[in-house]
């Protein structure tokens, strides 16, 4: 949803040009142009926290504002044919204290906005102003809103310059140049991280659906889906323990390809409870589309006329729709779940109701984003622009205590201060770990495309607001009269000293994350069957899941050719030997002696048919369970020599393969000679803890286990195996790895299934600095 009830804008209120040419390079303002209002700004008269405001829908931008009764009052004398004198006498026939320079710079401001458009360029010297100016801001009312800068700071800072240009300072001039060279740079990385897309007009949509979901909006549809919410909640959160393993199935990467059609299903039904809620009061609805934000598809809708509305309930219901929408379709899902009809119904239940119930929560009713959340708290609050004002005040209150600059001033007033610098301070620190993560996670994920998302981000979210902030800071000039520059410059680099000495612990102390290091589960003394020759499976004689013991004949395979041959040999055998007593009582000892050799050759020949003959019986060699699910399939089928028959083990009896590469042997030895329990994280949601095992004396470039390799979408990377390899197996470990066998409980083995992939979560010595600096190399490489 886009901007339900803030008047915002991404231009500067006051544009230096603009300025320039108003007021000229020195002096105060000799004659502003002739200046008129767009007729496409429409007026709105309302209540914001006890105070009368107006606000301002300009038609052909779709951008809104908020004026005090004051300057509302000045904008409309704009009419295209007064001067800035005239309307200054105008003003003060009417009771209003504003001074030349403050109509020039309120001008300058809504030119600037481009919702004000100079008719001339002035030419005539008008008569000299006078030289005190006095501002009232109790007269001029409240602000015009546009990001975070308010048109009265902009005026009294405009007032309180001095009467000639000063040089500018060695911050401003770099950051002059900076973004003279790199502005086309800074354009490309904003679209690198966010592109917005418009599509269609909602409004149509909107309509068409408004008749069917109307019972939903009235105050018993509210009421009734409200209950049936919380009630579906509340027995959630008691089943959450058998909805843990569903829900963190979402690592299974097999199944992110349903998790994100979902997902987008979900969003678009968000989106247009939005657009519905719109047409419910009144509202026209803009456009919709799809909007990118760090690679990920978000789709949004263009409600900014709710703004209008001057009842904040209403505005509130507005954004609350889309989670309100998605709560529902969550709690039927839920009570799907609950009866599951068959296991992937209850899977694609589990995943709806995660996405559209937990998640949407979290995200977009968080009112520490600045999404539907945010706008409803608000609206509540009665605190327009809350972010924005609250970060002003909680700015200057850090600047006041690090640099002992004076903050920006702020219209709040009572609790309301308190909140919005407490909201604040806990949105920054919220935003700043949330961001984080999605940048790592993104750079990981997406290589270097990722990575170059990353460096973006860092451009534009952290270097160029320090560098702004450290021209302000630098280029400082305070009004108190012990206060000096010099003194000022000191503080700051005092201040920045200590963040260099608090930041070398980054560099010094051990990272509290961990590395994770990749396992697999499989069945511990296992035993597999192969088919020893070519053959026809004849006989079944036990099942799968059958217990077994060793000796006992599982299944009978048939080979007539092997029969036949085995016959005929055995047939061979006896005539050799009749001839060989033949001529020995002839007394033919050499061809006695021939006869003998060749029934000797004959009886080895035989012993070997009638041990492969007797290997048609299939025969377990220990005790265990018969954990082949398709043994029945078998019957009747040819399998070839080598070929897997039965695989026998007893699921009570696993183990874990650590595959530990050289990055991380320090860690796992480390871990190794504390006999700490580490964690261990499944792709299926399952979370065990186990004791680390001695690792093998020698690192391998054999694949440990198949589940492990990147062709089998496992975690360790390969490739083709060399020629001189003596392995079996077509490929290889890219880098030799060491390995490590960690027995499993029977309790922690029936949690378990074999070839289940996961990560052991190594407790990490490196500190924080050297841990992203390896990451930016193997980002980079």
């Amino acid at each position: 949803m886009v901007n339900p009830n803030e008047a915002v804008t991404n231009q500067s209120p006051i544009d230096e040009s603009v300025l320039t040419e108003l007021n000229g390079l020195s002096g105060p303002p000799l004659q502003a142009p002739k200046v008129r209002l767009d007729p496409e700004l429409e007026f709105t008269v309302c209540e914001v926290a006890g105070v009368t405001v107006i606000r301002a829908a300009h038609g052909g931008t779709g951008q809104h504002f908020q004026l005090g009764t004051s300057e509302h009052y000045v904008a409309t004398l704009l009419d295209g044919h007064r001067s800035t004198t005239e309307i200054v006498h105008q003003a003060q026939r009417d009771g209003l204290d504003w001074s030349p320079e403050d109509v020039a710079d309120f001008i300058a401001v809504l030119v600037a906005q481009k919702i004000a458009i100079a008719e001339a360029v002035p030419t005539a010297t008008p008569p000299a102003m006078p030289a005190e100016v006095v501002t009232d801001s109790a007269t001029k009312a409240d602000l015009l809103n546009t990001d975070e800068v308010s048109t009265e700071d902009s005026v009294e800072a405009a007032v309180k310059q001095p009467a000639r240009a000063k040089r500018p300072g060695l911050f401003a001039v770099l950051n002059r140049l900076f973004s003279v060279c790199i502005g086309p740079l800074i354009k490309a990385c904003s679209w690198l991280i966010s592109l917005r897309f418009p599509l269609v007009n909602a409004n149509g949509p909107a309509n068409a659906l408004l008749p069917l979901s109307r019972p939903l909006f009235t105050a018993h549809g509210v009421v009734v889906a409200g209950s049936f919410i919380a009630i579906t909640m509340t027995f959630a959160l008691f089943q959450r323990s058998q909805l843990t393993a569903e829900l963190m199935r979402i690592f299974d990467s097999e199944l992110w390809i349903g998790m994100l059609a979902i997902w987008a299903v979900m969003k678009l039904i968000h989106e247009m409870g939005h657009a519905v809620a719109a047409r419910w009061h009144g509202v026209q609805v803009g456009k919709a589309g799809v909007m990118f934000f760090l690679m990920a598809p978000l789709a949004y809708v263009d409600v900014t006329n709710a703004w209008r509305l001057p009842n904040r309930q209403s505005r509130a219901s507005i954004a609350m729709a889309g989670v309100y929408w998605e709560l529902l379709i969550a709690s039927v899902a839920y009570w799907i779940w609950c009866w599951h009809p068959s296991d992937f119904a209850a899977h694609l239940a589990a995943q709806i109701f995660f996405i559209a119930g937990p998640a949407t929560l979290l995200v977009n009713a968080n009112p520490l984003l600045r999404l539907d959340g945010y706008y409803v708290l608000s609206d509540w609050t009665d605190i327009p622009n809350l972010r924005e004002q609250g970060r002003k005040l909680f700015g200057g209150w850090l600047q006041f205590k690090l640099f002992a600059m004076r903050g920006d001033s702020c219209k709040l007033s009572g609790w309301r201060r308190g909140f919005a610098a407490c909201h604040a301070a806990a949105s920054i620190v919220f935003q700043i770990v949330w961001m984080g993560g999605l940048i790592v996670v993104v750079s990981m994920w997406a290589g270097p495309v990722g990575l170059l998302m990353a460096v973006a981000a860092i451009l534009l979210w952290v270097m160029l607001p320090t560098m702004k902030f450290a021209g302000k800071v630098w280029n400082y000039e305070g009004e108190a009269e012990s206060f000096s520059k010099w003194s000022h410059r000191r503080r700051a680099i005092w201040t920045c000293v200590t963040f260099c000495f608090l930041a070398q612990f980054l560099v010094t102390l051990p990272s509290p994350l961990s590395r994770p290091v990749p396992v697999v589960v499989r069945f511990a003394d296992d035993q597999i069957l192969r088919s020893p020759v070519n053959g026809f499976v004849d006989q079944i004689i036990m099942r799968s899941g059958d217990p077994v013991m060793a000796g006992q004949v599982i299944l009978q395979l048939s080979d007539h050719e092997l029969v036949a041959e085995r016959d005929a040999t055995q047939l061979e055998l006896e005539a050799e030997e009749i001839k060989w007593q033949r001529h020995e009582g002839l007394g033919e000892l050499g061809l006695a002696e021939a006869a003998k050799q060749k029934s000797e050759s004959l009886r080895r020949s035989l012993e070997e048919l009638n041990a492969q003959v007797d290997s048609l019986r299939v025969v377990a060699q220990r005790d265990g369970e018969i954990l082949t699910t398709d043994l029945e399939d078998l019957r009747g089928a040819y399998v070839r020599a080598g070929e897997e028959l039965v695989h026998i083990g007893v699921r009570q009896r696993m183990e874990l393969l650590v595959s530990v590469g050289d990055s991380d042997l320090d860690a796992y030895r480390s871990a190794l000679q504390k006999d700490e329990p580490m964690q261990v994280l499944f792709r299926g949601g399952e979370l065990i803890e186990v004791h680390p095992k001695k690792l093998q004396p020698r690192a391998s470039r054999q694949i440990p286990h198949p589940a492990l390799a990147a062709i089998a979408d496992g975690p360790l990377p390969v490739s083709p195996a060399k020629e001189q390899s003596q392995s079996a197996d077509p490929y290889e470990l890219l880098t030799p790895r060491f390995q490590a066998i960690v027995p499993l409980s029977p309790v922690v083995s029936d949690r378990v299934r074999a070839g289940e992939t996961g990560q052991m979560a190594l407790r990490d010595q490196r500190s924080l600095g050297r841990r992203f600096w390896e990451w930016l190399a193997e980002g980079t490489s």
